[in-house]
């Protein structure tokens, strides 16, 4: 008679395949990856729309300061130059141009003028842009 080899009774290291709980597992894991990928990309938009909110307003406040320096000490006024403006690129953006005699100085033919321009969008978005020059009275 011949023998036969017994064959051994499968034990879990022969099985192949994956468990519902493994599945599971995995799965979730996944899903939590894919929620902090989702994150980043939310959280990079809005930086985005940001950084272009400000190129507008920076802009904006340079162009107002680039004006009034071409009107000279003499042209400003708040005839040429009223104290608020709005600007229509951005959302809820408003503009303030202020100038007084420079401080610290005895010259009156000095301006310290400031342009700040702010704008709207909820808490991540919202922010402001200000510059300052000095312009004076050569003459």
């Amino acid at each position: 008679m011949r023998h036969r080899p017994r064959q051994k009774p499968l034990t879990l290291r022969h099985r192949t395949g994956l468990s519902l709980i493994e599945l599971l597992v995995t799965v979730s894991l996944l899903a939590i990856g894919l929620v902090g990928v989702s994150s980043m990309f939310i959280v990079g938009y809005r930086t985005q729309v940001h950084a272009h909110f400000a190129s507008v307003a920076t802009d904006v406040a340079a162009k107002k300061i680039e004006e009034m320096k071409s009107a000279g000490f003499n042209g400003i006024d708040e005839t040429s130059f009223p104290p608020t403006f709005t600007v229509s690129d951005i959302p809820s953006g408003q503009g303030t141009i202020t100038y007084a005699p420079y401080p610290d100085t005895d010259s009156p033919n000095q301006y310290l003028v400031q342009v700040v321009v702010t704008w709207a969008g909820g808490r991540a978005i919202e922010g402001r842009a200000r510059l300052s020059t000095v312009i004076s009275n050569h003459g």
